[in-house]
């Protein structure tokens, strides 16, 4: 099943050398596009109270990615899956490469950006551009040749549920030792000046 969805992604491959090209450059430039609309949402998320909360979620968000591909970094190194390209025909537009084929990378880090950032209103604009981002590069990734499908599912899950745990973790941090937002807090606090400075500069 795994192969037969990868072939059928994979073969659309070729079929146009603009659609190749539009895939190529978002299974590349991706993750630096889904990190700084990520990163963004510091800036333009409210924080509501002192528990900082949604900006908040942007730097759960990065932490999440840091320790997701922490944790994939371990999977594959302790089961070595081989790229597709190696084990059955494929396009490959990419260069091969030495990794391991599970989990992916891409889509670990992707869905951890994303997870956060969909479980609050005011973020959940912001979010969902993100998951769409996340989705499109998923897929990037097997039309490229260098992914199965369960790779990037996997990648998928992992990054989701890492996401998840932080934010729980957060929420007992809230209950048992909120002092530790306190940089947090500070940070949030010079960047409404920071803001408050230029919606002022641009009134002028």
């Amino acid at each position: 099943m795994d192969t037969a969805v990868f072939h059928l992604i994979n073969n659309l491959a070729g079929g146009s050398s603009v659609a190749d090209a539009v895939v190529l450059a978002w299974a590349r430039l991706g993750p630096l596009v889904l990190t700084a609309l990520a990163s963004m949402a510091w800036m333009v998320l409210p924080a509501r109270d002192r528990s900082i909360m949604p900006r908040r979620l942007a730097l759960i968000s990065i932490a999440a990615a840091v320790v997701a591909l922490g944790i994939a970094q371990g999977i594959g190194h302790e089961w070595f899956r081989t790229r597709p390209y190696l084990v059955v025909p494929a396009h490959l537009l990419v260069p091969p490469s030495a990794d391991p084929s599970f989990p992916s990378d891409h889509a670990v880090g992707a869905f951890a950006l994303a997870t956060p950032l969909l479980l609050d209103r005011q973020a959940r604009g912001l979010g969902l551009a993100v998951l769409t981002g996340a989705i499109a590069l998923a897929l990037s990734r097997v039309f490229i040749g260098t992914h199965y499908p369960s790779d990037v599912l996997g990648g998928a899950a992992l990054g989701s549920g890492v996401a998840l745990v932080l934010v729980w973790v957060a929420t007992l941090v809230d209950r048992h030792a909120p002092v530790l937002w306190m940089p947090a807090r500070s940070a949030s606090h010079i960047t409404e000046q920071m803001l408050r400075v230029i919606r002022h500069a641009r009134r002028v």
